[in-house]
């Protein structure tokens, strides 16, 4: 795969501006190798970057008549203290976690997770000389094949949560208490992947039906527009709810400031062809229009979810506001609010120093088993946290769990094998056992997994399977080793259940309780993480990027009122959610602000 984006990427040399928006929300196939540091997505970043730098090394040197340029220094400044900012929060955040150990399944409480959540950053800033590049020639197609690798990459996200909703509540079950998460694996321990992503994409919906120049090509650009609403929709998040709604009002107003500042170069359009394209684009929008209201009141109708959700904003508030003093309160040094706790360190220092802030679980491979802890004090917390692998063929039979245990006290184990997408359970086969301490360390056990027979879902919706364990007690330790699933016919139906591989093919995964992880906003785990100092570094950067846009250089670009309602979208999600600890949509979000900042160097 490496190779594949290598060569695409030295023989295209601007195709990795498509591609990596294109690939970005489905590039990840977490659940199945069970690598939460590293991803597929990330293949994909070094394969364009190594065959970028390939074509720029062996680019003729520039000639005489080739236009000189100099260096914008403020850009380029920015972008240096940014990277050292960043930098030094990679150090302290591998230091505090104990020093660099690399390991394939590390987890969020490693020194690995520093580097998780370095790499958007990192990867944007090698990105930046190829953007330039990019640029150079022609800055118009490069900022038109960003905005169809936008286009492209809401399709898969679109089209996975139309399947996700028929395949498990129903496409129009609004009542009931699910949430869409598509493809964005990530939400495995909750948080706003898909939140952040939908706002930082959808202006660009706007984009390719203004692009549109026939009927056929405007009626896809509006199924995608439906498809994008359903998706908003269905996140029942009041973030993405306000944040879409806002951007596409800020859309509107710098699309029709561009429009009256450049109303003298559409002139030159007949006055018979602008009526006939006017009046069936306006026929065709208000119809669309119409729809996405449809959409809406059909959503938010009686008895939705969210009506439910919005009933309950006080009480979220006031526990929210309690959560950012918690992460506040992991500032204890006047180092700490200087420089910041280190990246990807807000999940351990969170657990362990807040009152009842603890994991609801943990994992912990050894040698040739498994370790799975319940949470250390909080029995409502026991059962939130499992060990779980993908089944792709579930056993017809009533199935049979068989495994080694051993636990140093008296522990409850509960396996599962569910319908399951990622955070909502549906039909269930179970089974509980209280594991006692024997004089013969390790026990084998035989256990019937009851329950209702479980559904595959229809042929355009069918249903994924999710294997299960977890410790619930508050307290509960045991070890596993020799795992298997059988049926009728005796196959086993999971990988590497000796854990030989350490944690290969397994995914924990946490329901209901998210609080440990995530801070719930964009710029206090940048303080947390990075500082007072990252977190001006970080809003100057942005501030530039967005003054750029709007009232700058770039404010008469094709591009740049869907840039800036992009950024406005994410960086509103970010008031009441996290988002650099998504490291695929950090990325997104740094290699936008990345693009609406002054080109570094300028033609003289």
């Amino acid at each position: 795969m490496f190779g594949l984006w290598c060569v695409l990427a030295a023989w295209r040399p601007n195709a990795w501006l498509l591609l990596v928006p294109a690939c970005l929300p489905w590039l990840n196939f977490s659940p199945w190798t069970g690598w939460l540091i590293f991803e597929e997505f990330d293949i994909l970043l070094l394969g364009a970057l190594a065959g970028g730098y390939a074509r720029l090394a062996c680019a003729p040197s520039s000639g005489p008549d080739t236009p000189k340029s100099k260096v914008l220094y403020l850009p380029v400044t920015l972008l240096l203290l940014l990277g050292a900012s960043g930098l030094w929060a990679l150090y302290r955040g591998v230091m505090d976690a104990g020093g660099f150990a690399f390991d394939w399944f590390a987890g969020y409480t490693n020194a690995l997770n520093s580097v998780r959540v370095f790499k958007s950053l990192g990867f944007a800033l090698l990105f930046a000389p190829l953007l330039v590049s990019a640029q150079a020639p022609t800055p118009a197609r490069a900022g038109a094949l960003l905005a169809w690798g936008m286009v492209l990459g809401l399709l898969p996200v679109s089209l996975a949560v139309v399947w996700e909703r028929a395949a498990f509540p129903g496409m129009f079950d609004f009542s009931s208490s699910y949430r869409t998460v598509a493809l964005f694996w990530e939400m495995h321990v909750g948080g706003a992947a898909i939140d952040a992503y939908l706002a930082l994409a959808s202006p660009f919906v706007v984009w390719a039906l203004m692009r549109a120049r026939q009927l056929g090509a405007w009626a896809g650009a509006g199924i995608l527009a439906m498809l994008v609403g359903y998706a908003c929709l269905t996140t029942f998040s009041r973030g993405v709810y306000g944040a879409v709604t806002a951007s596409l009002l800020l859309l509107g107003v710098l699309l029709w400031l561009q429009k009256h500042r450049v109303c003298a170069l559409a002139s030159g359009m007949t006055v018979p062809h602008r009526r006939r394209l006017d009046r069936w684009r306006h026929t065709a929008s208000l119809m669309l229009m119409l729809a996405l209201l449809a959409e809406v009141a059909g959503v938010l109708g009686a008895g939705s979810f969210m009506t439910k959700r919005l009933a309950h904003v006080e009480r979220d508030l006031d526990s929210r506001l309690t959560h950012w003093q918690n992460g506040l309160d992991l500032l204890q040094q006047p180092t700490d609010w200087l420089l910041g706790i280190g990246l990807g360190r807000f999940p351990a220092h969170y657990a362990s120093q807040v009152p009842r802030g603890e994991f609801p679980g943990s994992v912990k491979p050894g040698e040739g088993f498994v370790t799975l802890l319940g949470p250390a004090s909080r029995r409502s917390l026991a059962g939130l946290y499992a060990l779980t692998q993908r089944v792709a063929n579930p056993p017809a039979a009533p199935p049979w769990v068989s495994l080694q245990v051993r636990a140093l006290a008296p522990t409850d184990l509960s396996v599962s094998l569910c319908e399951r997408h990622l955070l909502y359970d549906g039909r269930c086969q179970t089974a509980f056992v209280r594991i006692l301490p024997t004089a013969q360390a390790w026990q084998t056990l035989l256990l019937p997994l009851r329950g209702p027979p479980l559904g595959a879902g229809k042929w355009y919706a069918p249903r994924l399977h999710l294997f299960s364990l977890a410790a619930v007690n508050a307290g509960g330790v045991i070890d596993i080793d020799k795992l298997s699933l059988v049926g009728g016919k005796g196959a086993p139906a999971l990988l590497n259940g000796d854990f030989s591989q350490g944690l290969a093919h397994w995914f924990p995964a946490a329901q209901s309780h998210f609080v440990p992880w995530h801070i719930d906003n964009l710029f206090l785990e940048t303080l947390v993480e990075r500082g007072v100092t990252g977190l001006l570094l970080w809003l100057m950067w942005v501030s530039y990027a967005l003054w750029h846009l709007v009232w700058g250089g770039a404010r008469m670009q094709t591009h740049a009122p869907f840039l800036a309602a992009s950024l406005l979208a994410v960086l509103l999600v970010g008031l009441v959610s996290s988002v650099m600890d998504v490291p695929r949509v950090a990325f997104l979000m740094q290699l936008l602000t990345l693009v609406s900042t002054p080109t570094m160097t300028k033609r003289i």
